[in-house]
């Protein structure tokens, strides 16, 4: 397989590195030889997906936020993205399963902002409602979901990275409690991953010390420092790992070079620093 090296960026959420000293400490067989993220690994696409409805509302938290953006409130929001999720439950993906999902969705929250707003003039005018009827609808600002805009990108990469943090916090949780079967002896236990990771993040100036005191609270079991290091060590290829997974699923066709691409483009590739990328 061809190696890709993926390009660092200015993204604070998903660097890893601290002032506290190098966290990759002597590496078992198994992690040497485990420590690679492939790129194509996840087959699974958004144009594959069996329930269109079902698939998007995984990215209801950053559909959301540009929903609010472009109609102005949490409450026309939320109807409006209930149109687009009835839509794509009647409907599906309507031959519209091209490209990119993020761009797939801005089209999408056009769309239902304006039916929303055609919606909310009508309603206005019947003057079923009073209270309604004494409000003028506002017109949307579709011109704040634009396909390559700043807040968007923002928002779909905060959404991708919060799906990556919950796949690594569900495999602690099967590790933990005995629940990943064919595990071979040489693997060492990542029953504190998530909580690992999660500490050095939230405080990189702190010592192994004072990580490893964290850790044992939140696990409810003795901690050493070396053992921190060493789960942080693992962490960073899982996580990884579930960010290139995250982001194969949104393109149509998620072959190595697309995937790099779309980290790069995102800004997600300090999540790969320091971790062998394999096509």
């Amino acid at each position: 397989m061809s190696e890709t090296t993926a390009n660092s960026t200015d993204t604070s959420d998903t660097d890893v590195k601290t002032s506290s000293g190098d966290v990759m400490g002597s590496a078992s067989r198994w992690q040497a030889t485990s420590s690679s993220v492939y790129l194509a690994r996840s087959k699974q696409t958004w144009t594959g997906a069996g329930s269109a409805a079902g698939y998007v509302l995984r990215y209801l938290a950053p559909m959301r936020r540009l929903m609010v953006d472009v109609v102005g409130g949490e409450q026309e929001a939320d109807r409006a993205l209930a149109i687009l999720v009835a839509h794509l439950v009647k409907a599906g993906f309507s031959g519209h399963d091209k490209g990119r999902l993020r761009d797939f969705l801005v089209r999408g929250i056009r769309s239902a902002a304006k039916a929303r707003f055609d919606e909310a003039k009508a309603d206005s005018g019947k003057g079923a409602d009073k209270k309604q009827a004494a409000k003028t609808p506002v017109p949307p600002r579709i011109e704040a979901a634009q396909l390559e805009s700043a807040d968007w990108i923002g928002y779909w990469r905060e959404g991708i990275l919060q799906r990556a943090w919950r796949s690594l916090e569900r495999y602690q949780h099967a590790c933990r409690y005995g629940r990943i079967v064919n595990r071979s002896p040489d693997e060492p236990d990542e029953d504190i991953v998530y909580d690992s990771l999660r500490v050095m993040m939230s405080h990189p100036n702190e010592t192994g010390e004072l990580w490893a005191g964290r850790v044992a609270a939140m696990a409810g079991r003795s901690v050493t420092p070396e053992e921190v290091r060493s789960q942080i060590e693992l962490a960073r290829v899982r996580f990884a790992q579930q960010i290139a997974d995250e982001v194969a699923q949104t393109l149509e066709q998620p072959e190595p070079k697309a995937v790099h691409a779309e980290i790069k483009s995102l800004g997600l590739a300090k999540a790969f620093a320091g971790v062998k990328v394999l096509a």
